[in-house]
Order: C-alpha cells, then sequence, then structure tokens
C-alpha cells in the first residue's frame, strides 16, 4: 500500500509495510471526537512528565 504525508512541507509517497497496511485498513473510518482526543495527549503528556520527574521525587524524602 502506498502512503503520503507531508514532511518538511514536501509531498512524500512511501510504501507501508504489510502490517501497517493491516492496521490502516482496519481502522478506516473511524476518528476520534475532539474531547477524546485532548483526553489521548493530556494522558501521553502526563506519562511523560511523571517520567522525567521519576528521579526528583524518589530523591526526596
Amino acid at each position: 500500500m502506498q502512503a503520503k504525508a507531508i514532511v518538511g512541507g514536501k509531498l512524500v509517497s512511501f510504501r507501508l509495510s504489510p502490517e501497517l497496511a493491516r492496521a490502516h485498513r482496519v481502522n478506516a473510518g473511524r476518528t476520534m471526537t475532539d474531547a477524546a482526543a485532548v483526553a489521548c495527549v493530556e494522558r501521553k503528556r502526563r506519562s511523560l512528565a511523571l517520567r522525567r520527574a521519576k528521579p526528583y521525587l524518589e530523591s526526596r524524602p
């Protein structure tokens, strides 16, 4: 399966692996609601913030 993406302002075409092409077909037509998208981004942001703060938090009494 050929895919296209904008990279550095240019349209780049590339071939997807069979696994990614299958996942793309399975997820076709699915969209996230605005609330779900915000929740997903916030969950990832919190996870990263906690990972970065872990050494500091563990060193505190």
